[in-house]
């Protein structure tokens, strides 16, 4: 590594971890404010208050680093334009592209960072914050105070998705069923249609219906029709009442396979598909905004300094976030595509950035 990387990078470390830390506090605080109102009416503890906002941060993360390493770019570069440097790497030779080159590196590591937290931590967290909310705080039942419940569509234990119409959880019954079995590569196994079905002595039983078997391709090999079948399914009847989990407690790659059954069963997923595109578009940002504030910090001279670098990050932080959340609204309603709707702002800004380092390198 060049001493001027190493020299760059070093610059760079301090202002991001201090920018995350307090973007964090910043957002944990507006958050505070969001739920206040939970808290002044249940009055939970300072133990179980202070773990549902800390099992927040994760999530919170996510968000913010982006943020945060535009911070850090125009901090550390306004900083080194202040102490004349950056004169001093130009008469030596070193253009606006060689300094961006090593922010960029970083981040597309940060960025790595993000799809790893996203997938391994966050929806853990998610269910964990979501728990304490409602069974801890709110002191409602893990499942739905009602036996009863419509139109319930679940990924089972064994790689199967239930569509059930209604669920009665007082005698054990269901109606209206399709259940759609997939094996590891996700191609279609089996499919039960049935108008009932009974939980009885430790196994389901399903009235009316057919049983399809497909091959590899998915191709149909045979159907049964049959009036009564007893199947030994995983799940038992209490299953059928928990609260489902949401696209954003799913990881990455339980989401990508559980829209692929969605779309082989002919379900709508496009709110899934959203979900899909902002787990990858929102650590992306980490490499767009990264290109974008080297051309800003570059040239901010007499304006370097903290007030000024924060000032332009809540700019671009009201603008890329605020059209991240317009756009995924948008999408989850139907207006725009998954696609367009989370990357929509990537692509404005991922133009923006070069587009400003080629007119600032001439």
């Amino acid at each position: 590594m060049k001493i001027l990387t190493r020299y760059i990078l070093a610059e760079f470390l301090t202002p991001f971890i201090l920018s995350l830390a307090g973007f964090s506090v910043l957002i944990l605080i507006i958050q505070v404010f969001n739920d206040i109102k939970i808290i002044l009416e249940f009055k939970p503890g300072f133990l179980l208050t202070f773990k549902y906002f800390i099992l927040q941060i994760p999530e919170l993360l996510v968000k913010i680093i982006p943020i945060a390493i535009l911070m850090a770019v125009l901090f550390s570069l306004s900083r080194l334009s202040k102490n004349s440097e950056l004169i001093a790497m130009r008469a030596g030779g070193v253009s606006i592209s060689m300094a961006a080159i090593p922010l960029f590196f970083t981040g597309v590591a940060v960025c790595g960072f993000t799809i790893f937290l996203n997938e391994a931590v966050v929806p853990k967290t998610a269910m964990m914050v979501r728990h304490a909310k409602v069974v801890e705080i709110q002191h409602q039942p893990e499942q739905t105070a009602s036996l009863t419940r419509q139109n319930i569509s679940m990924i089972g234990k064994a790689n199967q998705v239930y569509h059930i119409g209604t669920y009665d959880g007082a005698g054990k019954t269901m109606a209206d069923i399709l259940i759609l079995e997939f094996d590891k590569e996700s191609h279609l196994k089996s499919r039960l249609d049935a108008k009932s079905a009974r939980y009885d002595q430790g196994r389901w039983i399903f009235f009316n219906g057919y049983l399809r078997a497909f091959d590899g391709s998915d191709a149909e090999i045979s159907a049964q029709a049959f009036d009564r079948l007893p199947l030994d399914l995983p799940e038992a009847p209490s299953d059928f009442l928990k609260e489902q989990k949401e696209p954003q407690e799913l990881g990455l790659v339980e989401l990508t396979a559980y829209i692929r059954q969605l779309k082989a069963n002919g379900s709508d997923y496009h709110k899934e598909l959203v979900e899909l595109h902002k787990k990858i578009a929102v650590p992306f940002g980490c490499v767009i905004l990264a290109i974008l504030g080297v051309p800003w910090g570059w040239t901010m001279g007499k304006f370097s300094g903290i007030v000024f670098s924060f000032g332009i990050c809540l700019m671009v932080a009201f603008f890329y976030i605020g059209g991240m959340e317009v756009g995924h609204q948008l999408g989850d309603s139907g207006v725009l595509s998954p696609f367009i709707s989370m990357w929509i702002m990537n692509i404005i800004f991922g133009i923006v950035g070069p587009w400003l380092l080629i007119l600032k390198n001439r």
